[in-house]
C-alpha cells in the first residue's frame, strides 16, 4: 500500500512547527500536502505568502473544484472549510466546527473518505479538540 496524500492540522500555536516541516520537505515529494492552520478570519494575514517562502514545493490556497495535484502544498483559505471530494477540493462556509473555520476535522474526515488507508494525518497543535475526530477516522 502506498500513501497518496498528507494532511496537516495546526492551531494558532503551530506556525513555527509548520515552518520547520515545510522547510524540510523534499522538492521531490510526490504527494500533495494539505494544511489547515487556524487563523483569524477578519484580516488578510499574508500567511500563504509567508509559508510559500519557506517551502521547497509550490504552496497555494486552493480554489473550489481545483484538482488535488501531487508535489504541491495547499493551505486552507481563511474562513473556509477545506474538503476533499473525489480528486478535487471543495470550499465551504458552513458553520464553524469546534469554533474553527477552517476546521482540521472537516479536512481530515473528508480526506479519509476519499483516500481511506492511503493517507498520512499529522496534528501539530490543536485547540478545542479540533482534529481529534478526524485523526481517529484516518
Amino acid at each position: 500500500m502506498a500513501f497518496e496524500i498528507i494532511v496537516i492540522g495546526a492551531s494558532y500555536g503551530g506556525l513555527s512547527a509548520l515552518q520547520i516541516i515545510l522547510s524540510n520537505l523534499s522538492p521531490e515529494l510526490c504527494l500533495p500536502v494539505v494544511i489547515v492552520q487556524h487563523r483569524r478570519k477578519d484580516e488578510d494575514d499574508g500567511l500563504c505568502e509567508y509559508l510559500h517562502k519557506r517551502s521547497s514545493l509550490p504552496l497555494t490556497e486552493p480554489n473550489d473544484k481545483e484538482i488535488v495535484e501531487p508535489g504541491r502544498v495547499y493551505l486552507a483559505p481563511r474562513d473556509y472549510h477545506l474538503l476533499i471530494e473525489e480528486s478535487m477540493f471543495a470550499l465551504s462556509t458552513e458553520s464553524p466546527v469546534g469554533y474553527a473555520r477552517p476546521s482540521i476535522d472537516v479536512l481530515f474526515e473528508s480526506a479519509a473518505d476519499v483516500y481511506h488507508e492511503r493517507i498520512i494525518g499529522v496534528i501539530l497543535t490543536g485547540a478545542n479538540r479540533d482534529g481529534a475526530m478526524g485523526l481517529a477516522k484516518i
